[in-house]
């Protein structure tokens, strides 16, 4: 059977138009062919179809609910001008077209309380507001839904007007400027048009119920062990498997402790598991593997990194944890000092140059880097990475990942790179001389480069890059910065003791005669470190700026003690002094500390 017209299978606006006789019974069928056949508002299709004017759309919702309605239309005065026209039950009233939006803009910030996508999504405009009153413009003022997210927003009163589209249109022009065409056209039809695997990686939700049974008992020692792991803030995870039993340990603040894990009948289940989380092959055994989880726990997202070697026993497995929320807003906050950090992101702004992030495998080079490229990440500047792996997805970084397997390595994704137009470069690890010298020519030509390299201090890079055949006249105009890094266990604060230094111990450490340190305190019931002493870890510094005195020594060849004898004179505090301030100031001990200052001093 045909629908009536009053039939609620068609819009409100459709079933008001029959009642009210602004619509001919006979057009029927060809407005329900109109609307169903448009994406936007059906008010828009029935103008745009021609059954109807726009005062005749907003009259027939001002009608059925008993509110005025507004439409631009002429003044009655003797010289005519384009004015809004209010009308409710036959009564008229002119409002000057300068008020169009002026109310809203002069003493009203839209912005802060009516987004512009809302209004432009709902089709509703604010025309005044007075007294705590907000005067709203609807194309339908029925959509209550949408009136009711406008009265949350501004927390006011909200009185409604029906408005004909040509209105709505002044008033978001006055108040939000032109449309974004582009945006408009992107999202017609939007999200009918996903296709099959198009959904992204899934994420496994840790809080997620499992039912109890046996075919779930690998599911959910799995998913325990990896949010015992994050509540315990390790950095990684390992599955060691052995001839008569399995271990698990967790990396927490830099040392391994071990763990409850599965037993050895469930230890291949469990690798399995895992495995096919992180996308590998279940069924090859023989060879290293590498995959990526990602997870949701207590409604933050984390990422694991999975790397298998086979070894006698079996497959072992190391997981890095990688909580996006673990790089901080500032490298402040990393351990560097306000000199470090300044002197940092002065050469991370240049437009061209070297930058290097020296230090051993997990000194948190990766996390310096991410941090520095989040500060200064901008619409203005086109940053591009390439990473192996890449361990952090941020929005306004284009990252690459290496793939040797296909010939994306280090070395070609550069070349590509200086063709993509490109502000600043980071590139995850400089492992060879054509990489080195890819660096070096997008330095010279406009671009800033920032990497890493292991080595024992920052002023090494320059031996390591001659080494790798770059002539040190050509590295010494291009570095701006190179940086060293160690990360030290952080002494509990809760916990921790003083102790002050015999003269001769302090002399040897270059302290003063007379320093009081901290050490661990003895309480092993400490409920801050759990009886350990120590409590999350500090970053050791040394950020060397590449000023003219040094540029002329890497031209110049001159050794790293002599490298290192300028830097000091021009102030620069290198790793063992940073490792000196840190243990003064009570953060560090001096049995974490010992190593780094025989190592550089």
């Amino acid at each position: 059977m045909t629908p009536s017209p009053t039939s609620t299978e068609l819009p409100l606006i459709a079933r008001l138009l029959f009642q009210q006789g602004r619509l001919p019974q006979s057009s029927e069928a060809r407005v329900q062919e109109a609307l169903a056949g448009s994406a936007r508002h059906p008010e828009y299709a029935l103008i745009a179809g021609g059954f109807v004017d726009e005062k005749s759309v907003a009259q027939a919702h001002a009608e059925h609910l008993g509110i005025p309605w507004l439409s631009l239309g002429r003044s009655p005065t003797e010289d005519p001008q384009d004015a809004l026209i209010l009308e409710h039950r036959g009564e008229q009233a002119s409002v000057e077209r300068g008020q169009i939006g002026s109310v809203a803009l002069n003493t009203w910030d839209v912005a802060d309380l009516m987004s512009e996508a809302l209004c432009r999504r709902e089709e509703v405009m604010p025309v005044a507001v007075q007294d705590g009153r907000l005067d709203l413009a609807c194309l339908n003022p029925s959509n209550f839904a949408a009136v009711e997210e406008v009265r949350m927003r501004a927390g006011c009163v909200v009185r409604l007007f029906g408005a004909t589209p040509e209105l709505l249109a002044e008033l978001c022009t006055a108040i939000f400027g032109e449309p974004d065409r582009v945006r408009e056209i992107a999202s017609e039809g939007e999200g009918n048009d996903l296709r099959e695997g198009d959904e992204g990686p899934e994420v496994l939700d840790l809080q997620a119920k499992v039912d109890s049974n046996p075919d779930s008992q690998v599911q959910r020692i799995v998913s325990t062990v990896f949010a015992n792991a994050i509540d315990e803030g390790a950095s990684d995870i390992h599955f060691e498997p052995y001839e008569t039993d399995v271990r698990v340990r967790f990396r927490v603040d830099g040392k391994l402790r071990e763990h409850s894990g599965p037993t050895s009948s469930l230890y291949v289940p469990a690798i399995s598991r895992i495995k096919i989380l992180a996308s590998m092959d279940i069924s090859e055994r023989r060879i290293p593997q590498d995959g990526a989880i990602a997870l949701e726990h207590r409604g933050q997202r984390v990422d694991l990194r999975v790397s298998t070697v086979p070894t006698i026993y079996g497959e072992k497995v190391v997981i890095r944890i990688l909580e996006k929320s673990g790089i901080p807003d500032s490298l402040i906050k990393l351990g560097f000092s306000a000199r470090q950090s300044e002197a940092f992101l002065d050469a991370a702004r240049s437009p061209h140059g070297l930058m290097f992030v020296t230090g051993p495998t997990g000194s948190g080079k990766s996390t310096t880097l991410y941090t520095a490229l989040n500060l200064i990440n901008e619409p203005e500047e086109n940053i591009l990475t390439v990473e192996d792996p890449v361990e952090y997805r941020f929005h306004g970084l284009n990252q690459v990942q290496v793939h040797s397997k296909v010939g994306l390595s280090f070395a070609s994704t550069l070349r590509a790179f200086l063709r993509q137009d490109p502000d600043k470069i980071m590139v995850g690890e400089v492992r060879d001389g054509e990489t080195a010298e890819i660096c070096m020519r997008a330095a010279l030509t406009g671009h800033l480069v920032l990497s890493t390299l292991h080595t024992n201090s920052a002023l090494q890079v320059i031996n390591r890059l001659t080494d790798m055949g770059i002539e040190p006249f050509l590295l010494g105009p291009a570095l701006r910065l190179v940086e060293a890094q160690r990360l030290a266990r952080r002494l509990c604060p809760d916990c921790k003791v003083p102790v002050e230094l015999p003269d001769e111990t302090a002399q040897r450490h270059g302290l003063p005669a007379g320093s009081t340190v901290m050490r661990k305190g003895d309480d092993n019931s400490c409920e801050t470190c759990r009886g350990q002493g120590c409590k999350g870890r500090v970053g050791l510094y040394e950020v060397v700026p590449v000023d003219e005195a040094l540029r002329d020594a890497v031209i110049a060849r001159a050794s790293e003690n002599e490298l290192a004898k300028i830097a000091r004179a021009a102030g620069t505090p290198l790793l063992a002094d940073d490792a000196r301030a840190k243990l003064l100031a009570g953060d560090i001990e001096l049995a974490a500390v010992a190593q780094y200052i025989r190592e550089v001093d």
